[in-house]
């Protein structure tokens, strides 16, 4: 079978590969639609969080199952399917509580074994979740970046806010906005370099802005910092209003020098996010099958498979008209 696989920094091949075997309470799955993320390009452009070279690299997907092991008894052949893609230790106290995104340890497959940029996908059945059959498997591969989004909402605690500020204009972003309109937040004010991205936030009803506001009027009750840059931390933080919200939800390919006085004068709280909780899981699953959010917004392109590299190459270009990109093995 054909799959996407990391070779290095800058380097994605597409290859042959076996077709994995499906072993006693795992399901073999046919892969549809895999989602490149941006946790996919920190590991395109910098080698982040893979344990080993070469990788089957991917984590959002959906998928038809094909096969199932022995003692598989919540799936069968046919059945729609998204993934959960953690990987956690599963003995810590976070993962006896159920918080696996807390996990110490935490991985994803695409870094810690093999993912989804692939013609097919072996999973545990317990990190399947069956989806209705009627739901377009296109729109059912953004089923995790959305959880992501309603754990961010979570984090920001949307149904509080008035206005509110999101700063990266990306698949998160834009699926934040999209998270925040369905939870009645009054105003989102969206800021992006890209002219192309930010057409897309005003598609979804949220204001433009190509950078941030130089004089403290309008400030927002929360900013969602989804680039995971010091400039645009920083300007998260002078952003806001006093005693408003930060939440951090872009990743940080370097380290970063930050001044804290905007922290301390504006008494501001901050939130990290770390992916998900699988109960975020599961209401991206009901929102997006009852057709409240219209996700397939933030898609830009679908690819084929073997086409994966010239996809990460368009994602890390100059020019960012690409937003999300789905391949279709």
């Amino acid at each position: 079978m054909l799959a996407a696989r990391f070779y290095g920094i800058g380097q994605v091949r597409v290859e042959d590969v076996p077709k994995p075997v499906c072993g006693p309470g795992q399901a073999l799955v046919k892969v549809a639609y895999a989602g490149i993320c941006g946790s996919d390009l920190h590991i395109f452009r910098k080698g982040m969080f893979v344990t080993s070279i070469p990788e089957t690299m991917g984590h959002e997907f959906a998928g038809v199952v094909e096969q199932i092991g022995e003692g598989v008894t919540e799936l069968n052949p046919g059945d729609h399917v998204v993934g959960d893609p953690r990987v956690s230790c599963g003995v810590c106290r976070w993962c006896g509580e159920g918080s696996y995104n807390l996990c110490p340890t935490l991985g994803f497959i695409g870094e810690v074994m093999p993912g989804c940029f692939a013609e097919y996908l072996v999973l545990d059945e317990k990190k399947l979740l069956k989806i209705p059959a009627p739901v377009d498997l296109r729109r059912a591969a953004l089923v995790e970046p959305l959880a992501v989004a309603l754990h961010i909402a979570g984090q920001g605690r949307f149904s509080e806010v008035e206005h509110l500020g999101v700063v990266g204009a990306g698949p998160i972003g834009l699926l934040t906005v999209i998270a925040a309109k369905a939870m009645s937040v009054t105003r989102v004010t969206m800021i992006d370099i890209s002219l192309d991205r930010l057409e897309l936030a005003g598609g979804l009803g949220a204001a433009a802005l190509q950078a941030f506001p130089a004089e403290q009027v309008d400030q927002p009750d929360v900013v969602v910092e989804a680039v995971g840059l010091e400039t645009t931390l920083a300007g998260a933080l002078g952003w806001l209003r006093p005693q408003g919200r930060l939440v951090m939800a872009g990743l940080y390919e370097e380290k970063v020098i930050i001044d804290p006085n905007d922290i301390v004068v504006k008494e501001l709280d901050i939130a990290g996010v770390n992916a998900y909780e699988t109960g975020d899981l599961r209401r991206a699953i009901e929102l997006i099958a009852g057709g409240a959010l219209d996700v397939d917004h933030v898609v830009t392109h679908v690819l084929p498979l073997a086409s994966a590299a010239a996809a990460f190459d368009l994602l890390t270009s100059e020019n960012k008209k690409a937003c999300k990109i789905l391949l279709a093995p």
